[in-house]
């Protein structure tokens, strides 16, 4: 190691922490959008889904669309509502939870693996940083192979500053984990669980109105063209 690398001063090694510190921050702040990214998720799913039932039958497979088509061609207009206000019904409901477990799951992941993952990728990068990695090597060796005898030891007072600066960083860097992870946790449980009641009433609430003005306009007839196709086959 170059001896200007031990000689930067104490006030200069400081500094560079803070500057750390404060791009790790910024570093967080892009990490912790992951709640933003599902309201954005969220505005495309529904949107999805105002098409895809508004188009239901469209969007069905051949064999369940055969299958409505052919039980209904008897039915009248209250066995058609009874169909939206049971079985189209149920669709919905499994799309809007089968995506809900879907977002959950990756919110999760990102949680327990991304979260884990990047903060050992942002303490390794500081640890490698030029100065800190020669710094770290020169004064392992030194007590490890030099200093293997106490009658070695010596320069002491700058491996003591050392050692005081790592051990103060370690405690603001635990410190710094220990308060994002309490923000995560409240993602995970108090955010997460609100946001998913809120889009939940909404979903709900959309639901019904699209259930009614179909049930309302008789939206059913439009299938007659596909009954005819029915027939023919």
């Amino acid at each position: 190691m170059e001896a200007a690398e031990i000689e930067k001063t104490e006030e200069w090694k400081e500094n560079e922490w803070n500057k750390w510190k404060l791009k790790l921050e910024d570093n967080w702040k892009q990490k912790n959008e992951c709640i933003q990214n599902i309201t954005k998720e969220w505005n495309v799913w529904m949107q999805n889904m105002q098409h895809k039932w508004t188009h239901y039958i469209e969007n069905m497979d051949e064999p369940h669309k055969s299958y409505i088509l052919e039980k209904s061609l008897t039915w009248n207009n209250a066995d058609w509502e009874n169909w939206v206000n049971t079985e189209l019904k149920e669709f919905i409901e499994n799309d809007w939870q089968n995506w809900i477990n879907q977002i959950e799951s990756q919110l999760y992941t990102l949680i327990e693996d991304k979260w884990i993952h990047w903060r050992s990728y942002q303490i390794l990068m500081w640890l490698k940083s030029d100065w800190k990695h020669d710094e770290n090597i020169y004064w392992l060796m030194k007590e490890y192979i030099e200093w293997n005898k106490p009658s070695k030891v010596q320069n002491t007072g700058e491996w003591l500053k050392w050692k005081e600066r790592v051990y103060k960083q370690s405690l603001e860097w635990l410190n710094w984990v220990q308060n994002k992870e309490k923000i995560i946790e409240n993602i995970k449980f108090s955010s997460w669980m609100r946001w998913k009641d809120d889009k939940n009433k909404i979903f709900n609430q959309w639901k019904e109105s699209f259930l009614n003005n179909l049930i309302r306009e008789e939206q059913w007839n439009s299938l007659f063209n596909d009954k005819q196709t029915l027939f023919l086959r």
